[in-house]
Order: C-alpha cells, then structure tokens, then sequence
C-alpha cells in the first residue's frame, strides 16, 4: 500500500520553473533518494509532501492518517528548550499511543464476563492487539531506553543544556534524534549526515534500513544512498525522472539514458537542420500544400532541448612550488580549554599528498586545522611549515565572507582577476562557479550553503595555494559539484589536509587518513578510506586471534612459549620487486594516458582500432590493480620494518 501519491505537482518562483508535472507514489516501507543539483528544488518538493509549502497545481494524497515528519537541513528548533524537554514533545504521538493503551488494558480488566460473551470487548481486544503491533514494529515498549540510545549514537551529550546554547550540528543532531523517536508512517530527511561522523553515519544506515516506515532522503553521501535506497528521484532543470535501484544502479541508468537522449537529439538537429534549410528556399516552397510541412518544423523546434546549464569548473593551480619541508608536527598535543585532545601526535607530509582525518566529533579533528593555522595554541611539541608553503583555508561554518558585499565584490575590485597566471574576466569566472550576473549581484548574505560553498572555493582558487585546508567542505555540496570537486583535487599538483565524513570523497582522493580515536589518540593508515577499514580489520582479527590463544593457555594451565621475533621489513628479493613494480606502473599509466588520449579522438582512428585500443586500455586497467595492490603490500611491510 502506498503511504503517499503526488500527481502533475507544479511549484514556480516568478518566471522560474522549479517543479514541472511530478508524479509518483512511495510505498509504506520504501526507502527513496532524492537527487539534484543546488537549488533546484529538493528542499521545496520535501516541504509541500509534509505541508509546509503550497504547489501552484497538482495533488498529494497521504494514506489515511498518515503521519508525515520533515527534518530540514537546518532545522529550527525551540532554544528555550533543553535537549531533554524537546525529545519528550517529540514523543507526543508515542505517549498518546501509551496512555490509550492502558485506558484499554483497564477497561478489559474491568469488563465482566457477560460482556466478553456478548462480544462486547471485541472492540477493545481489536484495538489493544492493533497497538501492541504498532508498538513492537516501531520498537517503543522501552521508550526511555531507546532516548538513551539515540542520544548516545548521536552524540548528544548534554540533555540538560538549552538548545539556544548549543552548536547547529548538536542541533541538527537533536533534531534527528526527535524524528527518529517519533517514528512516521513517512519520514523526510534533509541532509541528515551533515555533522556527523563516520561512526554516526554508519549507524544511521543500519537505522534507516530497519525503519518500519518509509523514508524520502535528500543527501550527498553516495555511500549512504548505496547502501539504504532502493529507487532514486531526480530533479533537474525542473524535470523529474524516476529510477530502480540504489545510488550505483542509477548511475547506469542514468548513462544509458543520457546516451540515448543524445542519439535522439542528434537526430533531431540533423531533421531540423534540412527542414529549415527547405523553409529558407524561398516562397516558392510555402504553398497550402507544404503547411503541415511547415508546422512539423515548429514541432521539430519545441522538441530539440536548449543547451543545460554548464557545470562547476574547478582547477587548483598549486603554482607556488613545495619546498623540502611542507608541514611537520612532532610530538604534538592539542587541548581545548581544560580538555586534552591528543597527546604526542607526530606526522610529516609529503609532496602531492592527500590526508584525510576522521574521528568522532569533539575528538580535535578542526582543533588540530586551527593549531597548524595559528588560531589555537599549542599544548605541546612543535609545528613546522615549510618557508615555501602557502595555505588556503575553508572552514566549517563557511565563515571569511562578508555578508554585507555582493558575490561580484568578494573577489575584490576591478573587472579582472588572475587564475594560475592567466589573466580572466570576473563574470566568466564567477560562471564557471554556475553564479549568473543576476546572481552576481546578490549579497552574500542571501546565499545558500552550497552557494557559499561555491564561492569560497572561488576564492580559494585565486590564492595559489600549495597546501589545501579544508574543514568540511562536502557540507552543502550536491553530487554533481562533489564529483568536479573530487577531480580538481586529484589533479592539484600540492597536497590537501582535508576533514571530512564523506567516505566516498575519501575513497576517490586520499593517499593516507588519519583516524581520532576520542581518547588523545590518532592512528595514522597508508591509502584511502577502504584500504583503512581493511587494515583495521585485520588487526582486530590479529588481536582477536591473540586474545583466543591466551585464554586458550590459561584454561589448560599452559605457559606460552616464548615469542619467535620475525624478521621485519623487506628482504633483498622484496626490494627489488618494489623497485621493479614502481618502474612497470609509471610505464602502464603512460601507456593507459597514451590510450585515453586516442579513445578522446575517435575521428582519427577506425572502429577496429578504437576496439582494439579499448580492450588494451581495460587489461592495462586490470594490470595496474594488480601492481597497485602488491605495491601496497611491500610498501605497508617496509613500514612497518
């Protein structure tokens, strides 16, 4: 049964078109991801389903007695409230349902036996087993229980602090506790991983996938949708598409179709191109014979889309060159008022470099960004940077902007700015960042978080930076953007010190990640975020194994043998297979360069070449897998000599 159907919904702003014609029906259990890009209405679309906006057409047709909560992306909460208070008046509907059932539970015992033989409990029998279900598949016969939980895998510490006092991402964090307890037949969430860490986001999928009811999710996080989603929605120019599947099949679906929109638009261009020539002829050709000629190129016409709105453009120049000495920290501490943080964490970063940092919140992830920065002082040991690196810096809360100029005006005066030596005008610049003149006249302070976001990385690209610092910076950011920004920082010649939850992200672009672990530790891992769960999975599994023979002895009153030392390190034969594995990937990924650069130009080859180099380009693909992975293996060894 369908907890929620929309037909033909229509929803503009002035002369633009946000929604146009979207229809579609969620199941009372389905889990659905909303896509789009910034501000093409996802926000809008989740607040007319639960009534907090009007459409200027079509219908939402809820199930009878449907219950419909909205979390919003920066949710506005009562700052009188403390955390406590707020989550007991999310309860309102769980403890309606309580007090009902006790109100049942009495009148049955109070009914005599006349009664039950004349079938006048039958009602309230109906009625009582009706809300023992409703209790048990929304796990709420422990209520106090399950706040405690909540909160505890939110990370909401403090139940007694007002809300006005805390941070937005421990409101936001409330917020999510507050309609998680509620438990609606139809649940709407806006960027629910915003603020929260790995381990927080990785039980909220586990969360969602067990929801008993149906979930609508606007997020960034490809990982999340993957693993929580079924069908995908997508919003685009005011269009609305359906997909099956989660975030990995529609990216295929999504190929297939833009392949097929292209054959089709080609096509049409082709027909139009004669049709209009044949107009063009003269007179002669407009006799009343031709006219249904004539409307067919009208037809024509409407049909052949008009160019969509280019996207981000992103390049970080990196032009001042690295030095010996990028950044070092030895034996550093770091302390928040009367709260140590880390003890004695020492790294050293090296040339093109791309380190992730990942922990729980309130660990000292943004306080080591702000130590190395200069903001926040050292409780210990010593930071180094290099006298040739250059910083740029973007912080959580998009701050460094005044709100007061115009997106134009953030870049400074003039009519021209220099990007990596190359000297632009300030409009086209700010196009390629998808800013528009009309939007380029807008103050900053009516931007959009993603908006913001955009222009800071504007910013950001002017300042020739060498070491990026970045705090954040996926927050706000639609797929689209990521995936542009994803790229630049590969390309980026400098290195990158980057904070961030979004394990996709992680995966796609960084060389090492260093792990808080809330206890002034931090733990350090060659490779991206999978390569990190792998060897800290093996670990684990190491100290498990270790525990399990101890316990093992100990039962049988055995003393261990004293422990064999194994010989660390590389041997002779392993060192000249990482030195020969080093030379055979630089000469497959020249090859694999050598190859794209042809497949990009198919004009110049036939079809038997361009498959010919297509298959060699896939075995050189699976050839640097390999390499990689064994490299990996001798260099983790070496490591750990």
């Amino acid at each position: 049964m369908n907890v929620i159907d929309v037909t033909g919904l229509e929803k503009h702003y002035g002369s633009r078109q946000i929604l146009t014609q979207v229809a579609f029906a969620v199941d009372e259990k389905e889990k659905v991801g909303l896509i789009g890009r910034n501000g093409c209405g996802k926000s809008t679309l989740l607040k007319i389903l639960v009534g907090l906006d009007d459409a200027d057409g079509g219908c939402v047709t809820k199930k009878r007695q449907a219950s419909v909560v909205y979390l919003a992306q920066q949710p506005e909460l009562d700052g009188t409230l403390t955390a406590e208070q707020f989550l007991q008046r999310s309860l309102a509907q769980v403890y309606g349902r309580k007090q009902r059932y006790d109100e049942v539970c009495l009148a049955l015992e109070n009914a005599d036996a006349a009664d039950i033989d004349a079938g006048g409990a039958e009602a309230l029998l109906h009625e009582q087993q009706q809300l023992q279900e409703w209790f048990d598949r929304h796990r709420v016969w422990n209520i106090d229980h399950r706040i405690a939980d909540l909160c505890s895998r939110l990370g909401v510490v403090d139940m007694h602090q007002p809300i006005g006092q805390l941070s937005g991402g421990q409101r936001k964090r409330v917020a999510l506790a507050g309609v998680l307890l509620n438990q609606p037949d139809l649940l709407l969430l806006d960027e629910p991983t915003n603020h929260l860490d790995a381990e927080s986001i990785r039980w909220l999928e586990e969360e969602l996938i067990r929801y008993p009811g149906a979930v609508i999710l606007v997020t960034h996080d490809r990982y999340f949708l993957d693993r929580v989603v079924g069908r995908m929605f997508e919003l685009d120019d005011g269009q609305f598409r359906i997909f099956a599947g989660n975030y990995s099949q529609y990216l295929e679906l999504k190929q297939q179709q833009l392949e097929v929109d292209q054959t089709k638009q080609s096509r049409l261009s082709n027909l139009l191109r004669r049709e209009e020539a044949w107009l063009l002829r003269g007179a002669k050709a407009r006799t009343t014979k031709q006219k249904a000629r004539i409307d067919r190129v009208g037809k024509l016409q409407e049909q052949k889309k008009e160019p969509q709105r280019g996207d981000l453009t992103l390049q970080f120049s990196g032009e001042q060159k690295l030095g010996g000495t990028i950044l070092e920290l030895d034996k550093v501490s770091l302390q928040a008022g009367d709260l140590r943080l880390i003890d004695d964490l020492s790294l050293m970063m090296r040339p093109g470099e791309r380190l992730g940092i990942l922990g729980p919140n309130g660990s000292g992830k943004s306080t080591l960004l702000k130590t190395v920065l200069g903001e926040v002082p050292l409780a210990g040991g010593t930071i180094t940077v290099g006298r040739k690196t250059h910083i740029g810096y973007i912080d959580q809360q998009r701050s460094g902007l005044d709100p007061e100029v115009s997106v134009a005006e953030v870049l400074g005066a003039g009519e021209w700015v220099t990007v990596a030596g190359v000297k632009r005008h300030k409009t086209g610049y700010l196009e390629d960042f998808l800013f528009d003149h009309a939007e380029q006249r807008k103050p900053v302070s009516t931007l959009s978080g993603g908006e913001r976001a955009r222009l800071l990385l504007a910013l950001l690209m002017l300042r020739g930076a060498n070491l990026l610092i970045l705090d954040e910076p996926t927050n706000d950011l639609d797929i689209q953007t990521l995936q542009v920004l994803e790229q630049a920082l590969i390309d980026f010649g400098g290195c990158v010190l980057i904070v961030t939850h979004d394990r996709y992200l992680l995966d796609r672009i960084a060389t090492s990640i260093l792990v808080f672990d809330g206890y002034k530790q931090a733990t350090c891992y060659a490779g991206n975020f999978s390569d990190m769960c792998r060897q800290r999975q093996l670990a684990a599994e190491a100290d498990a194994e270790a525990t399990s023979i101890s316990v093992a002895l100990v039962e049988k009153n055995v003393s261990p043998r004293p422990a064999v030392r194994l010989r660390s390190g590389l041997s002779f034969k392993e060192k000249n297979e990482l030195q020969a594995l080093e030379t055979e990937i630089e000469q497959l990924e020249a090859q694999q360069q050598s190859l794209e650069k042809s497949l990009s130009q198919p004009e110049n080859s036939s079809m038997e070449q361009l498959t010919e180099m297509g298959q060699r380009f896939s075995l050189i693909e699976q050839q640097l897998h390999q390499c990689y992975d064994r490299w990996e293996e001798l260099e983790l060894k070496k490591e750990g000599a």
